[in-house]
Order: structure tokens, then C-alpha cells, then sequence
């Protein structure tokens, strides 16, 4: 009580205490996540210029293309869809806003025609696009599926509005790229004028060898700060533990299977009597006893050679009727087979059909027949082609329910052994070309014509008895006690060096980026990449992740931030540029004379001449391209030299021998059309051809160049 009354006696010191803890927590999560400001960007996944993308549409949009896709995109690869296809609106937007303009309602109607073009859905009685069916297929959607196709319509009825305001984008600068005549005839005589050259170039390594120093480099880099843009990377290395079966394990399966061979006693629990059960070997219920023991459930067919498992294939085939094989291993399964019968059959038959189908089947939904009546159709049609095969065509567009073959008589043409519906197979299979018959199947009624067959083989009916070998739980318990151990080891000096330690393999994962989400060997594993790119995440830092397969320990060895590369990461590419520009500094020190034989001699190397050199291909013979040398020339008067001029192979003196002008032109329309004409199919081309990193077409890559862009998708995926 005396302690109740003390508590009683400080409430406000508790409530104090409690506040300023909940603040301290709150405060620590604010700085965490960059402060009290970052509040718009929990909220929002990314910032255009002046506009927002929410993260709950965005979201939203995700989810949808990931369902549309049914399976084929996962998360990232639609987030980064979504994200690329919202900021590309959104730049075309401001773009069309800055300039004033803005797409119309025909401007989107004819963008929509263009994409439903032939869609009957959507065309009229004559075939043509007709607006009122859109009109009236959306109001048709909004009330028989709003949470689905209706959110599906929208979603590209906005695709459509972000194609019409592209077009109008793409052919302002379509217009903007054509060729003047002034163009066109400085194009014309840069390619038909040309030049005869005398030149003497001198090797950068005619210099003496010099050094580069860090500071060199990071002057460089400064200067030239656009071509060292770097975005945000990590380089992790790992061990991956993974989830298998152990020696042990196997010889458990396989003392399960070779039980399953022969008979058994075994305790019946009601009748309180030893019985004796049936192995492999004896049992006369084949299918029970394999649906009963194996993972894999009967196949009640036969098998060519060519369509058993290539492992087995071999040792099958020598089978006599009623012998066993096995326990076979395979990689994760382990299999017993027993022969059931041999015999010869045809490998293909050449088949017609008429597919009668009923209400019911879900094969056509504007069917309303009964089954009965469906199979009276059945046996009418079929008395009909025994009696005059020729009308099996005519009667197949008539009635059969399959439109794609009977677009074609109802003929399936040869079909092979196993590649049918199973009651269809094994009855056209069991029949003589010529026959014609019914049978039965899930869809419906089929007339059947079997016109021929060929290829007749051996074919094989096994029971295959199949057991998935897996880890066991003593084998899983000591896979993790070994992964802890070595996540332990590994804290205490590197992963690298614990590996050593127990000869395990080491995976280096060299600049992922912070959208990635594979790793390599390992597949998908976003989880690894947003560990290594957290801020609370640091260098030498180890982490075990429980994956599917197994565990791994990864350990960040490198953060390279977003912005320009340091010294060090551009030293390899900078290095030979500075060396080369020292070099030259040097060798052009040392030329005091513009006569070619006296640098040649000086340098020890040798003049060379060069013929009909043009700045459309700015050639040297003997040193290759040198646009820079070329253009230099072109300035020069005839028999005029040149000063010093660093090129990409060397240092060069130059003297201009002969020029041949290009012709004059009495008019240069017709160059300047072929000028805009080809600009124009550049342009185009590269808009279909998706170019840089990220798959984007170069107007979009140059329209965020130019513009700010926030992007917080990492936060949320």
C-alpha cells in the first residue's frame, strides 16, 4: 500500500517520464527516416517537377499489373513499369503545359482507333471502328464488372491519352528536326569535298613515360563531372547453406521403396491379427497401390520409348511383362517401376472431329441444348458421314463447338500419342483408319473420323512408384546449426575468412542497384537487396537471411553513393586520358619546325601520305580514324602545314597537299528533303528501338535528364 501511495504521490513525474519516452522513440524513427519534413514521402512514391505520385494509386496500379499478368511480372518488374510509364505522363504533361498545348478529344479517338482497329468488339457492321460500341461496351462493364474489366478500361483508356500526347510531342520534334538548304549544303561538301594530305604522327609513348597523380584525376573528374555520374550501388559477397538431402536421408527412401517390392505382415490395429499386404510385386490393384505409396499419382496409359523419362528409359525397356526395377535415384526423387504390358501401337493418327457440346460444358456459353439432345445430334451427324464422308467439312462449320478446327473441316490433321484429351486419345487411338464414331469427353460429344494412322512401335504401360528424397528434420536441424555457427564465426572476423575456415564457396554481388531484386545463384531475393541498401545497414555488416532452399549470410563489402565517382573508381577509365594529354603536352614542347621531314627525323618516324580524305570519313590511312586532324586540314591553305594538333593516336603535323571542292549545286531542296527525310527515320527508329539502362525510349531518357525526379519507390518495394 505504502508503494501505491508513492506511485499516487508522483503521477505527474510518471506521465512526464512515460511522454518523454514515446517522444525519444518517435523522434529517433522522424531521424531515421530524414526528419520531420520526410512526411510527404511516406506518403507519396515519387515527385515530377510540381506533381506528386501517390503511393496509394500507385500501389494500386501495381497490384492491377501484377494480376493482369498472371504471374508473369513479379512486384518489382511492375513497379518499375508503372513508375517509368506515370513519369513519362507526367514529363509529357508539364511538357505540352510549358508549350501550351494540349491533346483534344479527336486527337484520342483517333489514338483508340488505331489500337482497336479490328477488334469486333468495337466495329460497326461494315468492320469499321465505330465510337458508340466503346460507348456502350463501357457502360456494359461499369455495371457487370466494376472491381475488374472496368478498372482495366480505365486504366487504358489513360495508356491511350499518354500514346495521343507522345504523338503530338514526337511530331513537334519531327518538325523541328528537318534539314534547311543551308544544312543540306554544308552536308553536300563535307561529303563530296575532299583533300590530299602529307602527315607525320607521333605516338603518345615517344614521350617520356610520366605519372599521374590522384589529384590529376580528381581535376579531371571535376571538369567533366556529367560523364562520372554514378547511381547508388552496393557490392555484398555471400555463403549460401543450402537445403538437401543428406546421404542418410536417401538411404531412408530407399529402405521405404525396396519394403514396397515385396509382401508384408503387418498388424491390422482392428482386426488385432497379423496380414499379409501385397507388395509391387503381387498386387492385383496396381492403380490403388501406386495412388496409395507414390508422390506422383498413375498414369493408366501407354508410353512410346521416346516419352519415358530419359534416366529410366533404358532400363524400361529391357523389362519383361510383370518384372520390377529399382529403387531408381534421380537428382530429388527416387522411383520403383513395374512393367503392366507391352504392345505395338500406331505413333500418330490423322483425325477429324465435330464437337457437339451442351449446356453445362462451359464450352460455349450461348449453348442451351441438354446433354441427351447433344448426343441425339451426336449420332445423327455421325450416320450421316458413314454414309458420305465427303459432308464431315460441311457439317463441322455447321455444328462443331471447336471454331479453330473447324475453320479448317474439323480436320486436327496428325496428332501424336499422349496430346489429346485422355478418353479422346485412347479412343482414336484404339481405332483402324477409316472408322467413324462418338465419344465422350468433358467438353462434349465428338464425332469422330479417324482418316489414317502411322508409325506404328512398341508401346509400354508401367506403374511408376515415385518418392520426392528430401531433407529430413535432423538433416534441416543441422543445416541451421551450421548456418548459425558460421554467422557467428563470420561476425567475429569476415565472411570471406570464415569460409576458409570450413572450405565453403564465397559469391561476390558487384554493383546492385537499389531496385534490383535478383542475386546471383540465388535468383529473386529483394529482401537482400533492401538490407544492403538501408542506412542503418554498414560496411563489414553481416546479416542471415532464411530463404527458400536454405540460408544465407551475407556480408556488405562496398556502398558506392549516388552522385560522381571518386578517384579511386574512375582512376582506371581517367588514367590513360590524363596520360595521353601529358604526353602530347610534351611531345608538341618539343616541335619547333613545321617541316614534316624534320619532325619525322626528330621523333624517328616517317611521313605518310593520305588521299582523298573527307570529313564524312575522316580517315588516315596507317592511323585510323582522326576527326579532330581532319577537320584541322580542312582550314589549311593549299601547301600550308599545320601546327601541333593532339589526335586519338598520337600528336600530329599535317599538310594539305590538294583540296577538290564539291560541286555547286543549282538548288539543294532535294538534299535537304534526303537530310530531313533521314533525321526524320533516326528519329523513329530510335523511339522503337528502346535504348539505355532502363529501357526507355530516348525522349524519355532526355526529358528526365532535364527535370527533377524524386523517386522513393525503394522505400515501399
Amino acid at each position: 500500500m505504502a508503494i501505491l501511495s508513492k506511485i499516487r504521490q508522483r503521477t505527474v513525474f510518471l506521465i512526464v517520464i512515460i511522454a518523454l519516452a514515446l517522444f525519444s522513440f518517435v523522434l529517433a524513427d522522424v531521424i531515421r527516416q530524414g526528419g520531420f519534413t520526410s512526411t510527404k514521402s511516406m506518403n507519396t512514391i515519387g515527385v515530377v517537377g510540381d506533381r506528386e505520385i501517390s503511393r496509394e494509386e500507385f500501389a494500386q496500379m501495381v497490384e492491377n499489373r501484377v494480376q493482369q499478368s498472371q504471374g508473369q511480372v513479379s512486384t518489382i518488374q511492375a513497379v518499375n513499369q508503372i513508375w517509368d510509364s506515370e513519369v513519362f505522363n507526367l514529363l509529357l504533361d508539364q511538357e505540352l503545359d510549358k508549350l501550351g498545348l494540349e491533346v483534344g478529344s479527336d486527337q484520342i479517338t483517333n489514338t483508340m482507333e488505331q489500337q482497336l482497329a479490328g477488334n469486333p468488339t468495337f466495329s460497326n457492321e461494315a468492320g469499321f471502328f465505330d465510337p458508340q460500341k466503346v460507348k456502350q461496351y463501357v457502360a456494359e462493364i461499369k455495371v457487370s464488372s466494376p472491381n475488374e474489366m472496368y478498372p482495366q478500361w480505365l486504366n487504358f483508356e489513360k495508356s491511350i491519352e499518354t500514346i495521343a500526347k507522345a504523338e503530338l510531342y514526337y511530331d513537334m520534334i519531327r518538325a523541328g528536326i528537318g534539314a534547311t538548304k543551308l544544312e543540306a549544303e554544308q552536308a553536300f561538301k563535307k561529303q563530296n569535298a575532299s583533300l590530299d594530305l602529307a602527315f607525320v604522327r607521333v605516338p603518345f609513348d615517344k614521350a617520356a613515360d610520366v605519372e599521374v597523380s590522384k589529384a590529376d584525376i580528381k581535376d579531371y573528374i571535376n571538369k567533366n563531372k556529367s560523364a562520372f555520374k554514378q547511381e547508388a550501388e552496393r557490392d555484398i559477397r555471400y555463403v549460401f547453406f543450402k537445403e538437401e538431402s543428406s546421404a542418410e536421408d536417401i538411404k531412408g527412401v530407399e529402405a521405404d521403396l525396396k519394403k514396397l517390392l515385396d509382401d508384408q505382415e503387418v498388424y491390422n490395429s482392428v482386426t488385432k491379427e497379423n496380414e499379409i499386404q501385397k507388395g509391387l510385386k503381387t498386387t492385383d490393384n496396381i492403380e490403388e497401390f501406386v495412388n496409395l505409396n507414390s508422390d506422383v499419382p498413375f498414369a493408366d496409359r501407354y508410353f512410346f520409348e521416346y516419352q519415358l523419362p530419359e534416366e529410366i528409359r533404358s532400363d524400361v525397356t529391357k523389362l519383361e511383362k510383370g518384372e520390377v526395377f529399382g529403387p531408381h535415384v534421380d537428382a530429388s526423387t527416387m522411383s520403383l517401376i513395374k512393367m503392366i504390358d507391352k504392345k505395338q501401337m500406331v505413333d500418330s493418327v490423322s483425325v477429324k472431329h465435330i464437337l457437339v457440346t451442351y449446356e453445362g460444358t462451359n464450352v460455349d456459353p450461348n449453348a442451351t441444348r441438354t446433354q441427351e439432345e447433344a448426343k441425339a445430334l451426336a449420332d445423327s451427324i455421325t450416320n450421316v458421314i458413314s454414309k458420305d464422308a465427303d459432308k464431315f467439312a460441311e457439317l463441322a462449320t455447321s455444328f462443331s463447338a471447336d471454331k479453330q478446327s473447324a475453320e479448317n473441316g474439323g480436320d486436327l490433321e496428325w496428332v501424336t500419342y499422349g496430346s489429346l484429351v485422355e478418353d479422346f486419345n485412347d479412343y482414336v487411338f484404339s481405332k483402324d483408319a477409316g472408322h467413324k464414331g462418338v465419344v465422350e469427353t468433358d467438353f462434349g460429344y465428338h464425332v469422330v473420323h479417324v482418316t489414317d494412322n502411322k508409325d506404328e512401335k512398341q508401346a509400354y504401360k508401367i506403374a511408376r512408384i515415385v518418392k520426392s528424397v528430401e531433407a529430413s528434420d535432423k538433416t534441416l536441424n543441422t543445416l541451421y546449426r551450421n548456418a548459425s555457427n558460421f554467422e557467428l564465426a563470420a561476425k567475429e572476423s569476415s565472411v570471406e575468412e570464415a569460409a576458409k575456415e570450413v572450405n565453403l564457396d564465397v559469391v561476390p554481388v558487384n554493383k546492385m542497384n537499389r531496385l534490383d531484386e535478383t542475386i546471383s545463384q540465388l535468383g529473386k531475393q529483394r529482401n537482400i537487396v533492401k538490407w544492403a541498401f538501408e542506412e542503418t545497414t554498414k560496411v563489414g555488416d553481416i546479416n542471415r537471411f532464411d530463404i527458400s532452399g536454405g540460408y544465407v549470410i551475407a556480408e556488405l563489402v562496398k556502398k558506392t553513393p549516388e552522385g560522381v565517382k571518386t578517384a579511386e573508381e574512375a582512376s582506371e577509365k581517367v588514367t590513360s586520358i590524363i596520360k595521353a594529354n601529358k604526353q602530347a603536352k610534351e611531345i608538341m614542347s618539343q616541335i619547333d619546325s613545321n617541316d614534316l621531314d624534320a619532325v619525322a627525323s626528330q621523333f624517328g618516324v616517317s611521313v605518310q601520305d593520305a588521299a582523298a580524305v573527307n570529313m564524312g570519313s575522316p580517315v588516315l590511312a596507317g592511323a585510323g580514324r582522326e576527326p579532330k586532324v581532319v577537320g584541322a586540314a580542312f582550314a589549311l591553305e593549299t601547301n600550308g602545314v599545320s601546327q601541333a594538333i593532339q589526335g586519338e593516336k598520337g600528336v600530329y603535323l599535317v599538310k594539305l597537299l590538294a583540296k577538290q571542292d564539291a560541286p555547286e549545286l543549282p538548288s539543294y531542296v532535294s538534299q535537304a528533303n534526303q537530310e530531313t527525310q533521314k533525321r526524320v527515320q533516326s528519329f523513329n527508329q530510335k523511339l522503337q528501338r528502346l535504348s539505355g539502362e532502363n529501357n526507355i525510349n530516348p525522349v524519355y531518357k532526355a526529358l528526365k535528364e532535364t527535370s527533377e525526379i524524386e523517386d522513393n519507390r525503394s522505400n515501399f518495394y
